[in-house]
């Protein structure tokens, strides 16, 4: 399976993303997806160490600055 095609397997689904030069770690609702990889994730939080840091509700991640994106349990 090519990675665009497993990323767009993961919409509607909670996704874990880690982006370049953060330490900190996105987990959302996966919506959408472009040829870019650029991400579209609803009821977005951000985590450092396991703990919620902050509600991010709608947000668009750049491709581009995607290092990691997995399923979230």
């Amino acid at each position: 399976m090519l990675p665009s095609q497993m990323v767009k397997s993961l919409i509607g689904k909670t996704i874990r993303v880690e982006m370049k030069g953060e330490e900190s770690e996105l987990v959302g609702k996966l919506e959408g997806v472009d040829e870019y990889m650029n991400l579209y994730l609803t009821n977005a939080f951000e985590y450092k160490d396991g703990k919620k840091l902050r509600n991010l509700g709608e947000i668009v991640l750049r491709g581009n600055n995607i290092i990691l994106i997995q399923p979230y349990e």
